[in-house]
């Protein structure tokens, strides 16, 4: 008897329900609010509802809230609620998030696009714990502050692009709001200027092959902070993420890790697949400053031929403007250092080569500046440049040449340097002592050890003297370690100019040619003269012992000169005797005499007869260049002696050139009177 009741119930309720269903849209029409289209899902069934309202303008300010008041009504209505799963609501001149919306819990998708909403809410979405897609673009959104977005466990889209958000709240995105299922989030064409690192976050939310989508494009992004507290550890779960900053004012990739307070090795081991790096980053568009500071990040991007720097451009250096990044090398990205800068130098940081260069050439210094910029990595190296400066005369110790590496004081005036200065310089890896006025080294250096550095040491004035003789010898030992060691030449002694070094023996040094030289034809010729002087005082004594045969056999008469030049002489010899030993002893030798061709003035024929005897001896002493006297007993006893005396003597004193020759008993008796 019960049956028929309770068939007839459901029956009706299955007509009544058919009737609402078909009824539906014409109700939900009537509802919808003014010049609005409000559309359900297919078959009527009221669980999608889109409102659009098709960007109309109203001049009347009333407009929103009526609209508000409508969607209010029926949002509420027993036909939407708690049945809605979708929700649009499009082109409207809201500029709140209708109150009716948050109480629709069974939402999973909500639409708010292209409305004038300036806030979202709070305590609002936090109800709508089954929403899975939440987007709200093209409004005028201006923050997002804490708490939006709490407990959202299944919320796995969020796009409020094209808005003017600003500021995002420290806790929207991190591990207390429980988004546990967000992984793709847009926040393009917004007004960012800082970013926190909530996006690692979400990061942890995409898988390998699934990685989460997080686009901030087009944003004013130019710093990166952590104020929200992250931090990075090796050895959680890895990031997977696709992170869009494309078009953004970022200058410096490093300043995401040195803002997010993280080193580019944890970076790499919380992202492991930097090798597909075009999977993580888009950067396109970003126009950076191409110094040193992203020099780390650009050699490994370089290195494992990614294209995450693909459109990336810079925009300094001028050299190197609208320039691709990925095309410029590596050794190009450097930094200007101004602070303890040299003045009239130039500083730059060149990481590519780990060194700091220090350019003071042609500067007009006299000494080395007594301090350098701080070197900025442990590793880095100073290269120093002094070269051209004509006023640089000395090099003296400085604390910074312990951590240089090349010194070039090519073409200063540098005349010496201390054995002191060389325990620096044996440790840097290359010492330029090119073109200065240099003659010599100390000899101790040839004891220190040059293993560590490579020398330069041409054009400079050597002076390759015998206490120079050393370099020859150390030169060839160090060969490897001197640049350019061909080039290492004499300037002086002249014998030795324009020879290389190297090639000099040690004797060369010290053994002149030249003196040696004139020191064997001073030798020679001591000898030559020797023998000369030898062979002449032999020959002399020969013929002084030999003189008489000499004189008779080759009928030599060395004495037979005038030695009174200027006078006439008549007679070669007066012979003066006593009357009583003409003959036969006096006419004997005139005979003699005359025989051997002499003219011989002889008393008995030749003194004029009849005149005084004082005047024939005086005149045939002045007409005959030699006197012979007989000297006999009777020649001194007899007047003719003393007569001779009294008329010879003033002649032998004044003319100095009378001869004297003495015969007694045919011995003769030679004496040069002077």
């Amino acid at each position: 008897m019960n049956i028929l009741p309770v068939t007839t119930v459901l029956l009706l309720l299955s007509i009544s329900q058919t009737t609402v269903c078909s009824s539906t849209p014409a109700i939900i029409q009537t509802l919808c609010p003014t010049n609005c289209m409000c559309i359900t899902g297919t078959r009527g069934i009221a669980n999608k509802l889109n409102v659009n309202c098709f960007g109309r303008t109203y001049q009347d300010h009333k407009v929103p809230a009526k609209i508000t008041e409508q969607l209010d009504s029926l949002l509420s209505s027993n036909l939407t609620y708690s049945r809605l799963t979708e929700l649009g609501i499009l082109n409207t001149p809201l500029t709140h998030v209708p109150r009716s919306i948050c109480r629709l819990t069974t939402l999973t998708q909500l639409h708010l696009h292209n409305n004038q909403l300036i806030r979202l809410p709070d305590n609002c979405f936090t109800n709508l714990t089954a929403l899975v897609v939440l987007a709200a673009s093209r409004n005028y959104i201006t923050e997002l502050q804490d708490g939006l977005f709490d407990g959202l466990r299944h919320l796995e889209r969020l796009e409020l692009s094209y808005n003017r958000i600003l500021s995002i709240g420290l806790r929207v995105f991190n591990d207390s709001a429980l988004l546990t299922s967000l992984k793709d989030v847009d926040l393009s064409f917004n007004r960012i200027q800082t970013l926190e690192p909530w996006l690692m976050h979400i990061g942890l939310n995409g898988q390998r092959v699934s990685k989460a989508p997080i686009n901030l494009g087009s944003n004013n992004i130019s710093s990166f902070t952590n104020m929200m507290g992250w931090k990075a550890k090796c050895g959680t779960r890895a990031v997977h993420v696709k992170l869009s900053l494309d078009h953004n004012p970022i200058k410096h990739l490093s300043d995401i890790l040195h803002g997010w307070n993280i080193s580019l090795t944890t970076w790499l081991c919380l992202m492991p697949q930097i090798n597909n790096a075009s999977s993580y980053f888009n950067l396109y568009g970003i126009k950076l400053d191409c110094n040193c500071v992203d020099y780390d990040i650009f050699r490994l991007l370089l290195a494992t031929h990614t294209t995450v720097l693909s459109g990336v451009l810079c925009n300094t250096p001028a050299s190197l403007f609208t320039r691709q990044v990925a095309t410029v090398p590596l050794n190009q990205f450097v930094c200007e250092v101004t602070d303890h800068c040299p003045p009239g130098c130039r500083c730059v940081h060149r990481p590519a080569n780990a060194t700091l260069h220090v350019y003071c050439s042609n500067a007009n210094i006299t000494i080395l500046p007594s301090e350098l910029p701080e070197l900025p990595k442990s590793y880095t190296k100073y290269k120093l440049d002094f070269s051209n400066n004509r006023l640089l005369h000395h090099l003296e110790h400085r604390d910074y040449f312990v951590n240089t590496s090349i010194l070039d004081v090519t073409n200063c005036n540098l005349e010496s340097i201390d054995f002191e200065m060389w325990n620096d310089l044996i440790n840097m890896a290359q010492v330029i002592l090119d073109g200065n006025q240099m003659q010599s080294l100390p000899p101790s250096v040839a004891t220190v050890s040059l293993v560590n550095t490579h020398l330069e040491l041409s054009r400079n004035p050597w002076k390759c003297a015998c206490d120079a003789s050393w370099m020859p010898n150390w030169l060839k030992s160090v060969r490897n370690r001197i640049i350019n060691p061909q080039s290492v030449i004499c300037s002086s002694p002249t014998r030795l100019a324009k020879r290389n070094i190297i090639g000099i023996s040690e004797e060369e040094f010290c053994a002149d040619p030249t003196s040696e030289a004139v020191k064997r034809a001073m030798i020679i010729s001591m000898s030559i003269v020797a023998g000369v002087v030898f062979i002449l005082m032999s020959v002399s004594i020969i013929v002084f012992r030999l003189r008489v045969k000499l004189y008779s056999r080759w009928k030599f008469h060395p004495f037979d000169r005038d030695e009174c030049p200027g006078e006439d002489m008549h007679y070669d010899l007066f012979l003066s005797c006593s009357s009583s030993d003409n003959l036969p002893h006096g006419n004997g030798i005139r005979e003699q005499l005359e025989r051997r061709g002499y003219r011989v003035c002889y008393p008995p024929r030749d003194f004029l007869a009849g005149g005084a005897i004082q005047e024939n001896i005086y005149n045939a002493i002045v007409c005959s260049k030699r006197v012979v006297c007989l000297l006999t007993a009777q020649f001194l006893q007899r007047f003719v002696f003393f007569s001779f005396l009294c008329l010879a003597t003033p002649k032998i004193i004044s003319l100095q050139c009378i001869c004297c020759f003495a015969f007694i008993h045919s011995i003769i008796i030679a004496q040069v009177s002077t």
